[in-house]
């Protein structure tokens, strides 16, 4: 494949603590390769579909790609007989290559920070988080892998907003106190409670909370995943889960207008509260009031709804509106950039190139889920506010 332009615009000038700023973020997600049984049981290997780690980064520098967010696998998530020592060397391998590429990459981990078997002031999953984080981030220093920009955990299981702000605290302080304060001049992102979703009453850290986060980083985002909870034996917040499913779930009937309107002022999940707290305090912290959007449940955009019918493309119609049109959060991780050539379903809508059995590699200008757009063209227009999904 040659050179590709990929009609994202220039970066905006960063501070020398914030190299790439949140809203600049334009990025794809790798995974270990599935091996099974379990949903989530993966390999030490990243899925490149056998490309060399160095052949795999110049594919994707090539063909404009320019951010990456890599899966650090939980130790609940490797597969039997694999070792924590197995997988951080594995992510220090693949981060070379990006780092020769010039490729910002970030780091992320499934881990939940609130669990049903421990008492309530204590979270075993995001000390596993510091821990992991700042083992990685320790020998990257070392190696002076310098385009590692940051790490954030994704779907933390947490009942509420108070527990976001403070856990985000938590581990800001927890990863600076063992990597030498490298988080002060890198970016931290966190997501909302659930499983990223629900950001009720967020804006009630104010500017003091914000004045913390920006004493513990170089730059902070929220994040949104469109996710709903996990059930009422983990998690507080499937009580909502009904009125999710309704408005925004998998099977909703309902239109991009009355999609907007729930996302928008919703009171229950409070995405209107986020908007209101970032843009209230956007001119004070240009660096630390961000949103950067996550994609679906599935790690692309394609499984926002399983309604192959008119309604299938609703939910991201109205999430565009939303994220890009109105608040212009611009920043997103979405697909993956290496499926198999001949794949069909999710196998070939949440990929952005597809790689032969001999190696040779194509953008994906397959059709989307809906049918509305290419892949590729889905995925490369999401900032843009004037692009109609």
């Amino acid at each position: 494949m040659g050179s590709l332009v990929s009609g994202i615009s220039p970066a905006k000038a960063a501070a020398a603590n914030c190299p790439q700023h949140p809203s600049d973020v334009r990025g794809l997600k790798l995974l270990g390769t599935y091996v099974g049984p379990q949903p989530d049981d993966l390999g030490l290997r990243f899925e490149t579909q056998k490309l060399p780690y160095s052949t795999a980064a110049g594919v994707l520098a090539n063909n404009g790609f320019r951010t990456v967010a890599l899966r650090v696998a939980a130790k609940e998530d490797l597969h039997s007989g694999q070792t924590i020592a197995q997988r951080d060397a594995e992510v220090i391998k693949l981060l070379r290559e990006l780092n020769r590429q010039h490729t910002n990459v970030y780091l992320y981990e499934r881990e939940w920070f609130q669990r049903k078997d421990g008492p309530a002031a204590k979270y075993p999953g995001a000390d596993a988080f510091i821990r992991d984080m700042s083992n990685i981030v320790s020998r990257a220093k070392k190696e002076n892998l310098r385009w590692l920009r940051g790490v954030m955990p994704i779907e933390t299981n947490l009942n509420n907003t108070w527990e976001v702000r403070e856990r985000a605290l938590y581990v800001a302080r927890g990863i600076n106190a063992r990597t030498g304060n490298w988080l002060k001049t890198h970016t931290f992102m966190m997501p909302g409670a659930g499983m990223g979703n629900y950001f009720k009453d967020i804006q009630k850290g104010g500017v003091a909370w914000l004045n913390l986060m920006r004493g513990q980083t170089g730059c902070f985002s929220f994040i949104y995943k469109h996710m709903r909870s996990q059930p009422a034996a983990v998690n507080d917040l499937a009580k909502y889960n009904d009125r999710w499913k309704y408005y925004v779930g998998l099977r909703s009937e309902t239109t991009v207008d009355r999609q907007v309107k729930f996302l928008q002022s919703d009171s229950v999940f409070g995405l209107g509260d986020l908007a209101w707290y970032m843009q209230h305090y956007k001119s004070k912290f240009p660096n630390h009031a961000n949103v950067v959007f996550w994609g679906d449940a599935a790690d692309g955009v394609s499984f926002l709804s399983q309604l192959d019918s008119r309604y299938n493309y609703n939910t991201l119609r109205a999430l565009h509106q939303v994220l890009v049109k109105s608040n212009r959060w611009l920043g997103y991780f979405f697909d993956m950039p290496f499926g198999k050539k001949g794949a069909q379903g999710h196998d070939l809508w949440k990929y952005q190139i597809l790689v032969g059995p001999l190696g040779g590699r194509d953008r994906n200008m397959a059709m989307n889920r809906s049918g509305t757009h290419t892949v590729w063209d889905e995925w490369h227009a999401w900032a843009n506010p004037s692009f109609q999904y």
